[in-house]
């Protein structure tokens, strides 16, 4: 070989051909927050970088559930904990599809940094890696999150139940004092519920469904969704054609009770 050796061609390769950077150690999440003087550069100056640091580092992320990151196939492992914090981060901004968090995310390209995704190199950009090339497609990150164990979601609800006993301790109250109640009418599933179903006599409390012996019927008033019509002073409407709500079998109302563990 006369020319030059190959190897010093490299760095005239397309950033998006550069493989990711694989961290010789990797960061915590919890750690930043710990010890923000760790934290890179382009993450200290990004407001929004640090809120979210400040709003999700108090969880317990150093014992968070993880996968082997060892293994290595065609590219580095996402970490589980990257994922829950994106998923995290789309229900607090309000997105309803993961092309948004997806968008999002690399809109705020230290973000990228900070989750710990697997960075590809681009040394021509102020930031050093290129934030559209380090994030999955928004269906594949979707994928990824739907086969996150349950383990790990167990562990972010265990770690905000005790983080919410300390705020409450903090403030004087007593633990377990706080309940919240719902209720929620139960459906049956009968044919008598789906409207387009042919039933006669559909609402006839005599006639009960066969589909389940148990149902009762019952009605959902709809005074509580706007102001009740006034009384008619001429042209009175008789009382068997005045909708006072939805008529359904089913089994009354459920109540849900969501109680602050003592």
């Amino acid at each position: 070989m006369t020319g030059n050796p190959i190897v010093t061609q490299l760095a005239l390769l397309p950033d998006a051909l550069l493989p990711p950077k694989k961290s010789e150690k990797q960061h915590c999440f919890h750690t930043f927050w710990q010890h923000p003087e760790r934290l890179p550069r382009f993450v200290a100056a990004c407001p929004v970088a640090r809120r979210y640091l400040d709003l999700f580092g108090p969880l317990p992320w150093d014992t968070f559930p993880e996968r082997n990151l060892q293994r290595h196939w065609r590219h580095p492992p996402i970490p589980f904990q990257t994922l829950a914090l994106a998923e995290l981060i789309r229900l607090e901004e309000g997105h309803t599809s993961f092309k948004q968090l997806h968008r999002f995310l690399t809109e705020h390209p230290s973000l990228v940094g900070l989750l710990g995704f697997p960075l590809y190199p681009a040394p021509h950009t102020p930031l050093g890696f290129n934030a559209h090339q380090s994030l999955p497609d928004h269906r594949h990150l979707a994928r990824l999150l739907q086969r996150m164990p349950n383990a790990c979601v167990r562990t972010l609800l265990c770690a905000s139940v005790q983080l919410i006993r300390k705020e409450l301790e903090a403030l004087g109250l007593a633990v377990g004092a706080c309940v919240s109640l719902d209720t929620k009418h139960i459906l049956a599933w009968v044919k008598e519920n789906n409207p387009k179903a042919y039933v006669t006599e559909r609402f006839n409390k005599i006639n009960q469904p066969k589909g389940d012996p148990d149902c009762k019927l019952g009605c959902k008033r709809r005074r509580n969704q706007a102001a009740p019509p006034a009384t008619p002073t001429r042209n009175a409407i008789r009382a068997t054609k005045v909708t006072v709500g939805e008529f359904y079998w089913g089994y009354g109302s459920g109540v849900v009770v969501t109680k602050v563990p003592g």
